[in-house]
């Protein structure tokens, strides 16, 4: 059975409950943001919705991934369905596993670096060919980090911090430049989210840091949600 990391037994279940809360969060953001989208015609909001919605994306591979790998009847049913393709004694399986994890990797990389587009203050970004022309590159770079870190978990968190960081520092000058309650409610919420990425980077030497990086991560998702009400309300 593959698996990336080996996470403490006592929080099995807890961290699907988590990324759960973090997937309904993710969705209602991207809804809004579309329907922003279609009143005002601005590209930075349909993006914005792409991002969460590759963010919602990604922990729906992860609750999977994880709820075969916790529980027994799910991994034999999954077991039972995937018989014919993973060959006999189930000895490609880790292949699915690995599947599983470079999409729930490649979408989370993908919304980072969105985001970290959408946030910086732009002239026109994302709009002009060239720029858009640009995500290929970014989109190769994305996948190619998701296939080393199915062999190095490491490399995907530390690269999911580095984005999280530069939108971080975009979010603090546009709060600097705004002083809106709201800029630093999201500037907030993104970074417990790196705080619980840092964490999730040095699980190698404690098991419980996967527990503390994933309570860090739904408290920056549930500041998202606080702020996404908040808005809404007005």
């Amino acid at each position: 059975m593959f698996r990336l990391f080996f996470t403490p037994g006592w929080f099995n279940g807890y961290d699907l409950l988590f990324d759960s809360i973090g997937l309904v969060v993710a969705l209602l953001i991207a809804a809004y943001s579309w329907r922003v989208y279609q009143l005002h015609q601005e590209n930075r909001f349909k993006y914005f919705s792409l991002a969460f919605l590759l963010v919602s994306i990604s922990f729906g591979f992860k609750i999977f991934t994880s709820g075969v790998l916790y529980y027994f009847p799910v991994r034999e049913t999954v077991a039972q369905v995937l018989r014919p393709a993973a060959g006999a004694g189930l000895k490609y399986s880790a292949l699915f596993y690995r599947a599983g994890f470079f999409l729930q990797m490649a979408s989370m990389l993908g919304a980072w670096l969105l985001i970290f587009l959408i946030s910086q203050k732009s002239r026109a970004r994302l709009t002009k060919f060239y720029e858009v022309s640009q995500i290929g590159l970014f989109v190769y770079l994305v996948l190619l980090i998701s296939v080393v870190s199915n062999f190095e978990y490491v490399v995907f968190y530390l690269t999911s911090s580095v984005l999280l960081a530069l939108i971080v520092l975009n979010y603090y000058k546009n709060y600097l430049t705004t002083g809106k309650a709201n800029a630093l409610m999201v500037l907030t919420a993104f970074l417990f989210i790196l705080a619980g990425n840092l964490f999730l980077v040095f699980v190698f030497m404690e098991s419980s840091f996967y527990a503390v990086g994933e309570l860090f991560m739904l408290v920056g998702f549930l500041l998202l949600l606080y702020t996404y009400r908040k808005v809404i309300r007005r």
